[in-house]
């Protein structure tokens, strides 16, 4: 599994080598949610197992994350019953593999717990929230030295490329959150209840969100602790939202297009072409 080390269609500029190389003076951790049934494909096979180029797609995704030279550890939420398949990808950095929760923010949550040195660590968490249990066992590095930015990447993303986890890394390190995002290009229209446009945004300040998502990890801690208790959690379905509830600024990091995430038979089609 190749992966590609510029941005497809974007060419590296000195500038860009010399924040990749500052931003190998980073450690990062990783959370990856991959524990969706992926209905919206079909079949029995959650969509993030299905093959991809002879290989599944978070299989391929991890890859990337494990070869990446600034991600020490990553923690991994799965559906219940696949654990030893994904520790049978022998990765060395996929520290953490815990079954995922009900919705993907849940199960981001849950694997965000991993991180924590101790209990006591959890800072502003209900108070003795449990941590979830890790299907490695014995082998979990649980209690291990935490990065200071954490990036949250969706499992069903596997042409995230090398320079595009760094650029978030580097920004989240920066700015204190980032995310990846491309610009929108179709006009996007505002519908109301009746079913009738009621604005058309100007598309040059739109843009579509993407992952990795960067951040402190006491950021990003506390914001799901915060939106937990009033329901919020559940709902969320995308990490810089509950960022953004806490007051943090999260900056852009520009992305492509073809950084797909695999959901519908559509996209598996056109993840098949982009290989």
């Amino acid at each position: 599994m190749k992966n590609k080390q510029k941005e497809r269609g974007r060419p590296i500029s000195n500038g860009d080598l010399c924040a990749r190389r500052m931003a190998k003076s980073l450690k990062i951790n990783v959370v990856i949610p991959a524990s969706g049934a992926g209905v919206r494909l079909g079949g029995d096979i959650p969509k993030q197992f299905l093959h991809l180029g002879g290989e599944p797609i978070l299989k391929r995704t991890l890859a990337v994350f494990d070869s990446c030279e600034i991600v020490a550890e990553i923690a991994v939420a799965i559906p219940e019953g696949y654990a030893d398949e994904v520790a049978a990808y022998n990765f060395p950095k996929v520290k953490h593999i815990v079954t995922g929760e009900k919705t993907r923010a849940e199960s981001v949550f849950a694997a965000l717990k991993c991180f924590c040195q101790k209990q006591g660590d959890c800072l502003r968490l209900r108070e003795n929230a449990p941590h979830p249990t890790c299907a490695l066992g014995a082998h979990c590095a649980l209690g291990a030295p935490r990065a200071q930015i954490i990036l949250i990447h969706d499992g069903v993303r596997p042409f995230v490329t090398h320079d595009l986890i760094e650029r978030v890394a580097q920004a989240a390190k920066k700015y204190g959150a980032a995310i990846a995002a491309s610009p929108v290009t179709d006009t996007i229209k505002m519908v109301g209840a009746d079913g009738k446009i009621s604005a058309t945004p100007d598309r040059a300040a739109l843009w579509q969100a993407q992952t990795p998502q960067g951040f402190t990890y006491r950021d990003i801690l506390e914001a799901y602790a915060a939106a937990e208790p009033g329901g919020t959690l559940s709902a969320a379905t995308d990490d810089s939202l509950l960022a953004e509830r806490m007051g943090i600024r999260v900056k852009i990091v520009p992305s492509s297009p073809e950084n797909i995430k695999i959901t519908t038979p559509a996209d598996l089609k056109i993840a098949e072409a982009l290989l």
